[in-house]
């Protein structure tokens, strides 16, 4: 992919103040003349690049709102009911082909956050007399590992075909150094085996040690060693390896589930509950959040699935459920549940996107106790997710399931918990089951549902690779 070598530079200028000048300033260089040895010979310059790279990764084309949306539009508990492709409509029919509206800008936004981590990444790697401390310098190198390879991780999601199907299943190309030049448009797919397998060597002991443990004054808007367990978690829920899953989970200390869910939603945005989440501000507002997308202030658009979605499963939309004060009802329609307005911030979307909380720890963690025979531990760790927004009035006794009950329990309390936040489309893929939706007729009182695509059928269960990286990466044409 043919990405802008000097992007690391460009973002780097972000962080330099102008002041008024003296008499003398045009004998001296313009300050706009950066050069790469001027940023590296420079501690705040080195910060603003690093600054540069999240600011890349949270684009709203990318991680910014886009991965939620792709995930939620994937989804069986919301309906996209426009017909406009900037609003993913594409993505919700599962027909993303290579020349699709939202396809190219997503891919790309994509490549130059990996892009601007390798370049930093390689600089720090390389350089010696750096004006910053060792331990910041490895900081800074397991920041970038670890944005690259969640880069890395969201697009294999979408490229992909499940690991759980064939680990072996083409997924994108992978550049493992900076580009900065002509040469690398022909870069080889990696399946997401390989890719999977990157991440973890990226992501070894080492170089989560190198980033910020839990304190007193965490910041979640960081890298982490929490968010990096998360993402280890995450591979290995994929890979089925329960034990590995497990241990990533409990590595995660020092984190409590917030009062209420909407906490993290409401200003400041941040409890104790943020591993890693991606903050906005009025100068940098969050213009691609779910909100541009479910909030009853942009109209119809993605609206709840009352058909067959997880709230028309008993359970699991009740009066008493904190949960429930997110569904917002149409007064022209009946007062029929349309909107789920967790995020609501349309006119001014500041909300913080969450790419990790301690919610889906918890969850990631009933999961795999689950599969690994623990049902006693599972149970325990999805009623105190549950009971967090359901205190009183529950109609379902977790603690009590086994089985496949449990199991499906599992499932739903996720569904719920992280509705709007793009987490579903992701784990029907994690678990190679099929995309379905609701079609508009009953038989026996139920609604009927259609599957739209199927893991074996990568056309439709997978976007197909830009037209334009497949016209300069000949390695692209599979």
């Amino acid at each position: 992919m043919n990405i802008n070598r000097h992007i690391s530079y460009a973002i780097a200028l972000l962080g330099i103040t102008f002041t008024s000048c003296g008499d003398d300033f045009l004998e001296k260089n313009p300050p706009l003349a950066v050069t790469e040895d001027d940023i590296y010979a420079s501690e705040t310059l080195i910060d603003a690049t690093m600054n540069g790279v999240y600011t890349r990764f949270k684009s709203s084309s990318f991680a910014g709102g886009a991965l939620a949306i792709i995930g939620d539009n994937r989804s069986d508990d919301f309906v996209n009911t426009g017909n406009n492709n900037y609003y993913h409509a594409e993505t919700y029919l599962m027909t993303v082909g290579s020349n699709n509206v939202m396809n190219p800008n997503i891919f790309k936004a994509g490549y130059i956050a990996i892009n601007a981590a390798n370049t930093l990444k390689e600089n720090l790697e390389k350089r010696s007399n750096l004006p910053i401390s060792e331990e910041k310098r490895n900081e800074y190198i397991a920041n970038c590992l670890f944005i690259r390879d969640l880069s890395w991780y969201y697009l294999s999601q979408i490229y992909s075909q499940p690991y759980a199907y064939d680990p072996n299943s083409l997924a994108i190309p992978i550049h493992t150094e900076a580009v900065t030049g002509p040469g690398y448009n022909n870069a080889p797919l990696w399946t997401i085996g390989q890719i999977y397998d990157q991440i973890l060597a990226d992501l070894n002991d080492a170089t989560i040690a190198a980033l910020p443990a839990y304190s007193s004054d965490f910041n979640s808007t960081v890298p982490s060693q929490a968010a990096a367990h998360m993402l280890r978690q995450r591979i290995y829920l994929g890979e089925k390896r329960w034990q590995d899953a497990i241990k990533e989970g409990e590595a995660v200390v020092g984190f409590t589930l917030s009062e209420k869910v909407a906490d993290m939603f409401d200003a400041p945005y941040h409890t104790n509950e943020n591993i890693y989440s991606l903050p906005f501000t009025n100068t940098e507002r969050g213009s691609g959040n779910p909100a541009s997308y479910f909030s009853k202030g942009v109209g119809y658009i993605d609206t709840l699935n009352m058909r067959t979605g997880i709230l028309t499963i008993e359970g699991y939309y009740l009066d008493t459920d904190a949960r429930s004060a997110f569904v917002t009802l149409d007064a022209s329609k009946n007062n029929r549940p349309v909107w789920y307005e967790k995020y609501n911030e349309h006119s001014v979307p500041l909300e913080w996107i969450h790419i990790f909380r301690y919610g889906e720890t918890l969850l990631n963690l009933s999961e795999a106790y689950y599969n690994a025979g623990n049902e006693a531990k599972a149970a325990e760790l999805l009623h105190t997710v549950r009971s967090r927004s359901i205190k009183e009035g529950d109609i379902l006794d977790v603690l009590s399931l086994s089985g496949d009950k449990l199991k499906e329990a599992i499932y739903n309390e996720r569904r719920l918990e992280f509705l709007g936040e793009g987490l579903r489309g992701y784990d029907i893929s994690r678990r190679a089951d099929n995309y379905v939706h609701p079609l508009d007729k009953q038989s026996n009182g139920k609604w009927e549902t259609i599957v739209v695509a199927t893991p074996d059928n990568k056309t439709t269960y997978c976007w197909a690779l830009p037209e334009y990286e497949k016209q300069v990466n000949q390695s692209a044409n599979y």
